[in-house]
């Protein structure tokens, strides 16, 4: 019975308390913050709004100071270039005792010529030829479809299906 009650008591605990194990503290809010050079006459469209605002992310921010806590939000958005509308949060990890910034906002980057935000990561965009494989298992094409985040991309393949490949393992044709 003994066993029982700490088993139900950890389970509790478990699930109570870990995920609970940071908390976050809003700093303050900016309308526009960059760590670089933004020009007023370009166009600029929007990639992704609120971007590094859910628990996951929040758990994940390792940034010691503002400056890498912007970078991460925005970097980890291919073609990001700015955040708007940004809210800069101290992030407490409870189990380890450190204390984070995080950064949450919309993520803006460069606009295409028909002024949709124009998506490219690494050198690759929607619309390249690339390849992939080796010799033992053969070499293979197909053109990206679309970019999904700063590790992987969605290329279609010459029978027409569409698979996730990562950049490490892609090159342009």
């Amino acid at each position: 019975m003994k066993k029982k009650a700490l088993l139900l008591a950890a389970v509790v605990l478990i699930a109570f308390v870990l995920p609970s194990c940071i908390s976050v503290k809003e700093v303050g809010k900016v309308n526009m913050i960059s760590n670089r050079n933004v020009s007023m006459k370009t166009d600029y469209a929007l990639l992704s709004s609120y971007s590094g605002g859910s628990k996951a992310e929040l758990k994940k921010s390792k940034a010691e100071n503002i400056e890498q806590a912007v970078d991460q939000t925005v970097r980890k958005v291919p073609g990001g270039e700015f955040l708007m509308n940004a809210k800069i949060n101290l992030v407490y990890h409870k189990i380890s005792g450190k204390a984070f910034f995080a950064v949450e906002g919309d993520v803006y980057g460069l606009a295409s010529s028909n002024g949709t935000a124009e998506r490219s990561y690494r050198g690759f965009k929607a619309g390249d030829k690339v390849n992939w494989g080796n010799k033992i298992s053969g070499f293979k094409s197909g053109t990206i479809k679309s970019i999904k985040d700063d590790k992987t991309c969605l290329v279609e393949t010459e029978d027409g299906k569409v698979i996730e490949k990562k950049y490490d393992d892609i090159s342009k044709q």
